[in-house]
């Protein structure tokens, strides 16, 4: 089976060809590269690249795979709307996982309480909040207040995700002995998201090609259309 899995959820793009042969270990090569802006510019160069270093034709992948938030507003749309496309240009099935679902898979199994956190800039974060191995709560947009409510309870909590650092910034008690801070770089988080696309989609089939990124809160572009409607509102 041939995987080809994006995320581009970051200012990191994590790419990777991921191959399965039954009898034999799974092969794999990854890209990991901090692209800020330029993800839409470089996403289909690398993915040739990576499949004509392999000898793969794009029409010989198996399946799809990306995460489909929180994140990024654009670069969730990057990954989910290229990979939509070769999908429907090839047929090749396509899986999404929910991203903070795949840094929790990155992290060692653990009893302790793991907090994910991504950057949702306003001085807020995209959240997600694991107790042995099992998520209690669906992802969040909150601030520090609230996340700082939301550890109170643990003697000992993991904070890990991309921008643990940045978070472990802004918290009063970040140098408790409760809290641990995980900075290190998931380099093979592109590898585990092929894995859990492939465990998705044998389990329940391809995603509906309907089915859009998970964004959580609005867009600027749909506030300010919101505020407009509501002005116009008023003055009628």
């Amino acid at each position: 089976m041939n995987i080809l899995a994006c995320d581009t959820s970051t200012e990191v793009m994590h790419l990777c060809l991921y191959r399965t042969e039954e009898g034999k270990a799974p092969f794999y090569e990854m890209l990991v590269a901090r692209y800020g802006n330029r993800h839409s510019e470089l996403l289909i160069p690398r993915v040739l690249e990576l499949c004509n270093r392999n000898a793969i034709a794009m029409k010989d992948l198996d399946l799809l795979v990306c995460t489909s938030g929180p994140g990024s507003f654009t670069g969730l749309r990057i990954a989910m709307s290229t990979f939509k496309g070769i999908s429907l240009a090839t047929g090749i099935p396509l899986v999404s996982i929910p991203t903070l679902e795949v840094y929790h898979q990155c992290i060692a199994a653990s009893e302790q309480a793991v907090l994910l956190v991504m950057d949702a800039k306003k001085k807020r974060f995209y959240s997600a909040l694991y107790e042995n191995g099992m998520r209690c709560m669906e992802d969040i947009d909150a601030d520090v207040e609230q996340i700082e409510h939301l550890l109170a309870p643990f003697s000992r909590i993991l904070i890990s995700g991309p921008d643990a650092a940045l978070l472990a910034e802004k918290l009063s008690d970040a140098t408790s002995p409760k809290v641990v801070i995980d900075t290190t770089l998931k380099a093979n988080l592109s590898v585990v998201l092929a894995e859990m696309g492939k465990e998705r989609f044998e389990e329940a089939g391809a995603d509906d090609i309907q089915k859009g990124p998970c964004y959580i809160r609005k867009s600027d572009a749909e506030i300010a259309l919101l505020h407009t409607i509501q002005s116009l509102e008023v003055k009628t």
